[in-house]
């Protein structure tokens, strides 16, 4: 039996490219969302990465328990600080949502060449 799609894993994903003049401001404004965000009802993961060569490539990877949960975080002030930041210290971004039937690792999504920052 599959889960109904409301019920499902739920992923928001994003790839962010820094302005260079602002990288080091984007990453502590991350770091700073990272906490708030892991601390929302419903957050199972989240992990926030940069380039492995400390570059201005950045990404997000955040696993939701279920829809309900990512509406609410869309919702959120931790959402809405992070699309101002992403309005004014990056190049134009877009956000990837993904339903997903079970949980899984954003190991995939990190790979060869970026890290997961802290």
């Amino acid at each position: 039996m599959r889960p109904s799609p409301k019920s499902s894993v739920k992923v928001m994903s994003a790839l962010l490219t820094a302005r260079p003049e602002k990288q080091e401001e984007f990453l502590q404004t991350l770091q700073s969302l990272k906490h708030d965000i892991q601390q929302q009802s419903g957050c199972l993961e989240c992990t926030i990465g940069q380039e492995a060569s400390g570059g201005p490539e950045f990404f997000i990877f955040v696993v939701w328990k279920d829809l309900a949960h990512l509406e609410a975080h869309l919702d959120s002030e931790a959402f809405r600080i992070l699309l101002g930041a992403t309005s004014v210290l990056t190049a134009p971004a877009g956000f990837r949502f993904i339903a997903a039937d079970s949980a899984f690792s954003p190991q995939g999504f990190l790979g060869r060449n970026r890290r997961a920052v802290s």
